[in-house]
C-alpha cells in the first residue's frame, strides 16, 4: 500500500496525511438577501486538497524536493472518502524542510520533516 505517487513514482510514506474535498463557487454565491437563505452557485465540486508530512534522512531531502518542485504534478493518491486511488493534477504550495535531529555528526543521516500542501488544479 502507498499513499501518494508524482508522476508514477512512489513517494516515502508520510507520518500525516489528511485530504479535505471542498466546493468551489462563483463570486454571487453567499447570503445576499433579508430571508437569510444560502444563495449557491457551484462552478466545481469536490476539489481536492492534501496535507502531507514526512520524516526522512537527510539523504532523501533533495530527491522529494526535487519532486515536488514541478510546476505540474500528476497525483495517484489515496483518497479516504472512496477508500481507493484517484488521479488528480495537482502543484505543491507552503513547502516546508524543518530540521528534526542531528544524527552521527552527518547531515546526510540526519532527519528531516518535510510538509507541503498538495492542491488539485
Amino acid at each position: 500500500m502507498y499513499f501518494i505517487k508524482i508522476n508514477s513514482v512512489e513517494l516515502p510514506t508520510p507520518f500525516y496525511y489528511s485530504v479535505t474535498s471542498r466546493d468551489i463557487e462563483s463570486s454571487d454565491s453567499g447570503r445576499y438577501d433579508e430571508t437569510g437563505i444560502v444563495h449557491r452557485n457551484r462552478v466545481r465540486h469536490s476539489v481536492k486538497t492534501c496535507d502531507v508530512k514526512w520524516r526522512i534522512p537527510g539523504s532523501s531531502l533533495a530527491p522529494l524536493n526535487t519532486k515536488l518542485s514541478d510546476v505540474l504534478l500528476h497525483v495517484n493518491m489515496l483518497d479516504p472518502a472512496t477508500g481507493g486511488y484517484i488521479d488528480c493534477d495537482m502543484y505543491a504550495e507552503s513547502v516546508k524542510s524543518d530540521f528534526y535531529q542531528h544524527q552521527n555528526m552527518s547531515e546526510t543521516s540526519s532527519w528531516w520533516e518535510i510538509s507541503c500542501r498538495l492542491v488539485e488544479y
